[in-house]
């Protein structure tokens, strides 16, 4: 099984590299993770098939990278978020590389002086126990990072499928979990699992999981951020030193701008708005108009122009037509892409469903 997941892991790794060429998608260093996860199964091969015993130059591979796989994930998941315009953090890399390459100066060692390395303490615990416990301290920050994306994707796009990046989030803490768990088992009760096969399913688990992803995601822009100099300067400016606690007024003024709008322009029914086209239309910086909707409305963006397009959907159900209408087509029509976006956000805003609306009338 480990066999498969190398040679899978290995393959895709390398086409989401050559992918990550193109400017839409940016999943070089996903592949190049996705490599490095599955070359560190040839390690586990070699010990477990004893084809280091057969073979003693291939002992002690340099293929531990403990150091960096959770390093690359946060590199990746930075270039494909709204924060991609901020500096890359590649210095994260830093301990992995110098990592791989004491490994690689090791693996040129004699025989002999690579068993002494391989079952002396200092080694277990620079490239085993350090690294994970690098590795947990930089994936709980890729967390945060996460969470830090998807407030600012709903608080920018109305239609957010495949921009929050949540099959990232879920796919670090089952990385975060399974590295703990690996850890506990091999350090706390090595003898309590014998056969390595969940450990197997585990890792292919995580290989097509990421494979799978890796492929379909392209890179969310930040739209605010992207705002070319020179266009809404002052209000730019005013933005940053902006604090609705000092002008409660301006919120108000904003908001009733914003209202007038949505209601004049039906503005929400584009199913492709976004914050960019809200302030243009109030001729407001977009950091304002997203300051007054979370401090007078309590919500984000998204859930703003949600509601009011079950607001519009209410209306044409409770139409005298009503009955030629579909429920998809109602909720095409007032700006979703898809009936179970339809349906989530109309369950949120009223407590029932679209069905069960129509048919009953509450």
């Amino acid at each position: 099984m480990d066999s498969i997941g190398l040679v899978q892991g290995v393959t895709i790794g390398i086409l989401l590299m050559i992918m990550g060429l193109r400017k839409f998608r940016n999943s070089f260093f996903l592949g190049l993770f996705l490599l490095l996860y599955s070359l560190e199964l040839a390690t586990w091969i070699s010990v477990n098939s004893k084809i280091s015993e057969i073979y003693p130059d291939v002992f002690l591979l340099p293929f531990n990278f403990s150091w960096i796989l959770f390093p690359l994930f946060y590199i990746y998941t930075q270039q494909v978020s709204v924060f991609s315009n901020k500096k890359i953090r590649y210095w994260l890399l830093y301990p992995g590389i110098i990592s791989v390459l004491a490994q690689m100066v090791i693996f040129w060692l004699p025989f002999e002086t690579k068993v002494e390395i391989e079952e002396s303490l200092w080694h277990v615990v620079i490239f085993w126990v350090l690294g994970n416990y690098y590795s947990w301290i930089v994936g709980i920050w890729n967390l945060r990072l996460l969470y830090k994306h998807r407030v600012e994707v709903l608080n920018t796009y109305s239609y957010i499928s495949f921009k929050e990046l949540i099959w990232a989030r879920y796919f670090l803490i089952y990385l975060l979990i399974t590295s703990v768990f690996g850890h506990i088992i091999a350090y706390g009760f090595p003898t309590i699992v014998e056969d390595n096969t969940i450990f197997s399913v585990m890792d292919l688990i995580a290989i097509y999981w990421v494979s799978y992803f890796g492929i379909t995601q392209r890179n969310v822009r930040s739209l605010i951020t992207n705002i070319k100099p020179g266009r809404n300067s002052e209000d730019s400016s005013a933005a940053k030193k902006f604090s609705p606690d000092l002008i409660p007024e301006r919120l108000e003024e904003v908001m009733l701008a914003i209202a007038r709008y949505m209601n004049d322009s039906e503005i929400y029914m584009n199913p492709d708005m976004t914050i960019m086209d809200l302030a243009d239309g109030i001729g407001e910086h977009p950091k304002r108009v997203s300051e007054a909707i979370n401090t007078i409305e309590k919500l984000n963006f998204n859930s703003f122009i949600n509601q009011y397009r079950i607001e519009k959907a209410l209306v044409l159900l409770n139409t005298g037509d009503k009955l030629n209408w579909s429920m998809e087509g109602i909720g095409i029509e007032v700006g979703f892409k898809s009936k179970s976006a339809f349906y989530s956000a109309f369950k949120k805003f009223t407590g029932t469903t679209p069905t069960h609306f129509k048919n009953t009338g509450t």
